[in-house]
């Protein structure tokens, strides 16, 4: 499956593949040979427009993901089809990252495992799905980075 990263020029390479071991790591048995994932990292303005005209709400988030094959209602993916969009809202990120006291790159990657389990299904809308969907993160986050043992706590939603 190939991971491809846009507005990432500023992280260095290590950095950057150890973004498309989070994509990849999250979706586990879901990744696609010839599936293709896009983490895109954009500004707070860009990631507000897309969260008001997609998902109706007014304000820039942290994560948001768009399966590839929610893009046509009715019709399934092929088994190889490409997979789907994870942008990271970076000015959400760097106040999130400073208000749980770590580096901005592991919000980061912590973003990047979130969206990408949204894209292979997992659901945070009910607290149970929640519990088990922020679990799994955790455990991706501790794996793929030293510092990662420390717990991430749910994201404070964006004020409005």
């Amino acid at each position: 499956m190939n991971v491809t990263l846009f507005g990432t020029d500023a992280l260095a390479a290590r950095e950057r593949g150890l973004l498309r071991e989070a994509v990849l790591a999250a979706l586990g048995p879901k990744r696609r040979r010839g599936g293709e994932v896009c983490l895109i990292l954009i500004p707070d303005k860009k990631i507000h427009a897309i969260n008001k005209q997609y998902l109706g709400h007014d304000y820039p988030t942290d994560v948001i993901a768009f399966p590839y094959e929610d893009a046509v209602p009715g019709v399934r993916r092929a088994p190889d089809a490409p997979f789907g969009d994870v942008y990271i809202g970076l000015g959400v990120a760097k106040r999130q990252a400073k208000e749980m006291g770590h580096p901005l790159f592991k919000e980061l990657v912590t973003l990047a495992v979130h969206g990408s389990l949204h894209l292979a299904g997992y659901d945070d809308r009910a607290p149970a799905k929640k519990e088990k969907m922020f679990a799994r993160q955790n455990r991706l986050v501790a794996r793929l980075l030293p510092d990662g043992k420390k717990k991430t706590k749910t994201p404070p939603r964006p004020r409005r």
